[in-house]
């Protein structure tokens, strides 16, 4: 075979992968198939949700005070607990290691544990876990990796920090240019799917898209996009949990969920 046939057929084989390769990362109009409501009534910001997989329940918190709502529901849905935050909570994760729900805090409140009883509910209280700011940014909501780090997004950045000792471990610039545009992306929220090669997810709030990255290098590898109905904020209100997005809306005080992986 001639090196033209042989340039023409690499040329043709390359761009069938990438074609296959953008197709696959391609993520059109999920369908809302699930959804949590809040029963209390305080707060606007959902900020946090999680889920454990040994009792098939979701946990979900509200912002903005200690006394405002946490609450659990079972795999269907259904709200099974409510009580107060205990803390002015941001993100919560499920911890399989300590086996409790954890969670970080406005500002310098620090990483605390929320205490679980015999079902699975945060009715013990909330122990801390470390003191002092472990975040970028005031209302950073964090999300663990299941192992060892506590991700965040701020200001075109996520920031990676240890759960083991608090500290910063790293700093990964995401790849942005040319979309999304840093300005139309939710600014204190982000979520980790746990996806190879599709872990860190930001929210574009204005185009109603989600944008997964590789946590190796903070390149884009994927793009979903929500249908219109999606209730999008330009901060908290944006979660992930068990293969689905959520995205909490006010009117209805609900997280909307979208399957985007089995």
């Amino acid at each position: 075979m001639s090196r033209l046939s042989l340039n023409t057929l690499f040329f043709s084989l390359s761009f069938c992968l990438i074609i296959g390769v953008s197709v696959n990362a391609q993520i059109t109009y999920p369908k809302a198939s699930f959804e949590l409501v809040m029963k209390q009534t305080s707060g606007t910001n959902g900020s946090g949700i999680t889920y454990d997989a040994t009792k098939d329940l979701y946990y979900a918190v509200i912002a903005g005070n200690k006394v405002f709502p946490m609450e659990v529901f079972d795999g269907k849905g259904n709200n099974v607990f409510q009580t107060e935050a205990g803390n002015d909570m941001r993100g919560i994760w499920w911890n399989k290691k300590t086996k409790s729900i954890e969670g970080n805090c406005y500002n310098d409140g620090g990483i605390v544990s929320m205490r679980l009883d015999e079902n699975g509910y945060p009715s013990l209280g909330n122990k801390s876990i470390f003191e002092g700011g472990h975040q970028p940014a005031d209302n950073s909501v964090g999300v663990f990796d299941g192992k060892k780090y506590i991700y965040y997004y701020a200001d075109g950045a996520v920031f990676v920090y240890s759960r083991k000792t608090g500290s910063l471990a790293k700093t990964m610039s995401m790849g942005l240019a040319p979309t999304p545009s840093k300005r139309d992306l939710n600014g204190t929220s982000m979520i980790y799917t746990g996806k190879k090669k599709m872990e860190i997810g930001l929210l574009d709030a204005v185009n109603k898209k989600i944008y997964l990255f590789n946590k190796k290098d903070g390149q884009q590898t994927a793009v979903i996009t929500l249908p219109d109905s999606a209730t999008t904020n330009s901060s908290f209100r944006f979660g992930y949990a068990n293969g689905y997005a959520f995205i909490y809306g006010t009117s209805k005080r609900s997280w909307v969920g979208y399957r985007i992986f089995e």
